[in-house]
């Protein structure tokens, strides 16, 4: 039984916290591992992966495409930003890697419908996000959706900032601490969530950089048919 926060950045994205700073508050929280998730890199997973000292670590990226973020756990390569979904999904599995829908009940940021969700078939769903909003309405709308398609619950802090890393994780099921066991867990739904929200002062300082970077017109424009 292995505890990872499955959504990590680092500052080689958009979060302040360094690869060194992540690792440390990961054991200083009593995780096994973290997913480096950064927006469209791949560098900071790479860095920890160096860095781990004995921590797990599952490189990883949080891809921008046309239809809205998808997270690509176990992959070693980045995959490029705005592309449609389907064949980010598709360069995603050429490298072995797991695919989870981040937030996708969440506003804005949860571009994705279900019926779009079902159609690409997803690995897992993000039903905790520790960052969100109301997290406790989202985890219930969250944990109705991954029911109804039958696909894995996933959490993590979707982390930022040096102190929330590991307020969320998800609990996976192995024989074996290795990257391959973790992410054939993930595939066949042998987990279960860890949630606990993050402070409201970070969830602030998320939204506020959030809303001051994302143009308005981004905001009204629906995703292009799959």
């Amino acid at each position: 039984m292995l505890k990872i926060d499955m959504h990590v950045h680092t500052w080689y994205s958009d979060s302040s916290a360094s690869v060194d700073e992540v690792i440390e508050a990961a054991k200083r929280r009593g995780l096994d591992g973290v997913a480096i998730t950064d927006h469209n890199v791949i560098d900071g997973a790479l860095e920890a992966e160096r860095k781990s000292d004995g921590l797990i670590i599952i490189p990883g990226e949080e891809i921008s495409t046309l239809h809205g973020e998808l997270l690509a756990l176990g992959i070693r390569k980045a995959v490029p930003k705005g592309l449609g979904a389907p064949e980010t999904i598709k360069l995603v599995r050429r490298q072995g890697g797991v695919v989870v829908v981040p937030h996708p009940t969440v506003p804005f940021v949860g571009r994705l419908s279900e019926d779009a969700i079902k159609k690409l078939r997803v690995d897992g769903i993000e039903v905790f996000s520790a960052i969100t909003p109301l997290p406790g309405y989202f985890y219930k709308k969250n944990m109705e959706l991954a029911e109804r398609l039958g696909v894995t619950a996933v959490a993590g802090s979707d982390s930022h900032f040096p102190q929330t890393v590991g307020d969320a994780y998800t609990i996976v099921y192995v024989n074996e601490r290795s990257l391959e066991c973790i992410l054939d867990a993930l595939r066949y739904g042998r987990t279960k969530v860890g949630c606990k929200p993050s402070s409201w002062i970070f969830k602030l300082r998320m939204l506020r950089g959030f809303f001051a970077s994302l143009p308005m017109s981004l905001l009204r424009r629906p995703p292009p048919p799959l």
